[in-house]
């Protein structure tokens, strides 16, 4: 999410509210903030603008809004989303999507709804990366995490839930936010779960969590879901958490169905200020919004540099080529793109199994450098110490970052969590009926080396954007991936898990052979590099840092 100041002058705003789906009711007219966006980041920043009945607050989205479709509100259809007009689907490069939302609530409208919290280290690492500024106490774990505490509305596992496995810390929650978090009334009350964390705490050396939400994340735990137990087990999103609430205030409006094309840049003895938006349709007109205090872009991963670069805010190298004046020389635009690579490991259950439940699927393990290579995990660090340097090249060469020492900053944080601070290297996430039907372990890397850019090819803004996130461009990416399927194929061989099936379906032996030790790395480097999908968590493109 990018705030852009705006100076000018503007006629009064408009007295305009709820949500327009006309575009000719919002063109022309002049509001306090233009929020760009209507998902996670967007109605959080337009709910708290809003607050003060003084000012007036657009948001525009290019979805529709989709609250009432089950596809969206029932946990039970997640992924029934995928591939119509709610999602994104951005083509990415060796032929991957990346999903995103594009409706009321962005991705938090069509996500798995997993309800997770990283290490204590990530996020203090923020203050090392900006150079020891933590941002008045914002830019650390105990910041972070009261920002955590103030979105969310917890309801701790009543006694069904606890008796499937289901557990909570009442210190690292609050109950009384507007983002609905428990477990679903359909928890699985079958032996796999249990299974999988006493297999993953006893034999893996990765330790048991009660609650994995008080900033030490590298464990064995239950995790709750971003769902509503008021409201039927549906799912809550930031559209239903931070729009539904408040649809009734007379000073903000969200306008749906119409996309943003270009920001409208000013001139000034200051410098430049975005004074407004364009905004439209493929197959409609062109309109413009004006801001008078700021607009703010919160455009998604994917869509947020693609509108910078669109409006002459970018890299020269990426804009000039396609005629775009540049407006504000910002090379870091579009750069250090991540994304994850998931692999699914499945097995078929015993004759008789029963899950018993409807899920949404709670337990999650995330192993640390030691409990993911054991012996070897020395030789691991090693080579990751020794890398970094060439992996900081491979990135500036390939335009994913503005400098080589840039990159060589970044990765040098990235190495001290990944080796020294204990953090989990890739999630192992049990799934009751995925893949095949069966049990099974989808599995990605927390953290990738491999780092790719965002760059738009055309002027025309309904043109997607190329997306290279270098997948496996560091060797040691794919090195914890074929880790991480080793030791979920180990993890449904030991018991109690190993009881509860009987052949693995994906990729299975004829794929990559049993060898007794998980499979060799050459097989699964095959299956891996042919299989992997994304696993949709874009991020880190829009940096308005000045690199050296």
């Amino acid at each position: 999410m990018l705030a852009l100041l705006t100076l000018a002058l503007a006629a009064p705003a408009a007295a305009l509210s709820g949500l327009v789906s006309d575009p000719t009711q919002v063109a022309g007219q002049s509001f306090d903030y233009i929020v760009v966006g209507a998902g996670l980041g967007g109605l959080v920043v337009a709910n708290r603008l809003s607050e003060n009945a003084g000012v007036t607050v657009l948001v525009i989205e290019a979805g529709t809004d989709n609250r009432t479709d089950a596809v969206v509100y029932n946990p039970q259809q997640y992924s029934q989303a995928f591939g119509t007009d709610i999602d994104w689907a951005w083509q990415s490069s060796q032929g991957r999507t990346i999903r995103g939302g594009k409706t009321l609530g962005g991705s938090t409208s069509i996500n798995g709804m997993a309800y997770t919290r990283g290490q204590r280290a990530q996020y203090d690492a923020l203050t090392t990366l900006l150079g020891g500024d933590d941002g008045g106490g914002y830019w650390n774990w105990d910041g972070m995490f009261a920002g955590m505490l103030r979105a969310e509305g917890f309801s701790a596992p009543n006694s069904a839930q606890q008796a499937a496995g289901a557990s909570s810390n009442a210190s690292y929650h609050n109950t009384t936010g507007p983002l609905g978090v428990t477990y679903p009334d359909g928890i699985y009350q079958g032996p796999q779960q249990k299974y999988f964390k006493q297999v993953a705490s006893e034999s893996f050396a990765i330790p048991a969590s009660a609650d994995a939400d008080g900033g030490d994340a590298a464990v064995v735990a239950f995790h709750p879901d971003t769902i509503s137990w008021q409201d039927n087990d549906d799912r809550s999103s930031s559209a239903t958490a931070y729009w539904s609430p408040i649809e009734a205030r007379a000073n903000i409006a969200v306008l749906t169905s119409q996309m943003v094309t270009k920001l409208v840049l000013t001139n000034t003895t200051s410098g430049v200020n975005v004074t407004g938006v364009q905004f439209g349709r493929s197959d409609g007109g062109n309109y413009t919004a004006h801001a008078s205090r700021e607009v703010i872009v919160s455009a998604g991963a994917i869509q947020t540099p693609a509108l910078l670069q669109l409006s002459g805010i970018g890299d020269p190298n990426v804009l000039q080529p396609l005629g775009i004046d540049v407006i504000v020389d910002l090379p870091g635009v579009g750069k250090n793109l991540q994304e994850q690579t998931m692999d699914s490991i499945g097995w078929t259950p015993v004759d008789g199994f029963n899950g018993d439940g409807t899920g949404p699927s709670d337990c999650i393990a995330y192993p640390d450098i030691d409990a993911l290579f054991g012996s070897n995990a020395s030789s691991i660090a090693a080579q990751i110490n020794a890398s970094i340097a060439g992996y900081a090249q491979s990135a500036f060469d390939a335009g994913a970052f503005v400098s080589a020492d840039a990159a060589l900053q970044v990765f040098q944080i990235q190495q001290d969590l990944m080796v020294s601070q204990g953090v989990g290297l890739v999630e192992i996430f049990f799934d009751t009926g995925y893949p095949n039907g069966g049990l099974g372990i989808d599995m990605w890397q927390m953290m990738p080396f491999s780092r790719g850019a965002v760059n738009i090819t055309s002027t025309d803004p309904f043109t997607q954007p190329t997306i290279d996130p270098r997948y496996f461009a560091a060797d040691v990416d794919l090195t914890i991936q074929i880790a991480g399927c080793q030791i979920a194929r180990k993890m449904f061989q030991t018991a109690p898990l190993s009881t509860l099936v009987t052949s693995e379906n994906a990729p299975g032996f004829d794929t990559v052979a049993d060898d007794g030790n998980g499979g060799s790395s050459s097989e699964w480097e095959s299956w891996i590099t042919q299989g992997f999908s994304s696993v949709h968590h874009p991020t880190s493109k829009v940096s308005t840092r000045v690199w050296n």
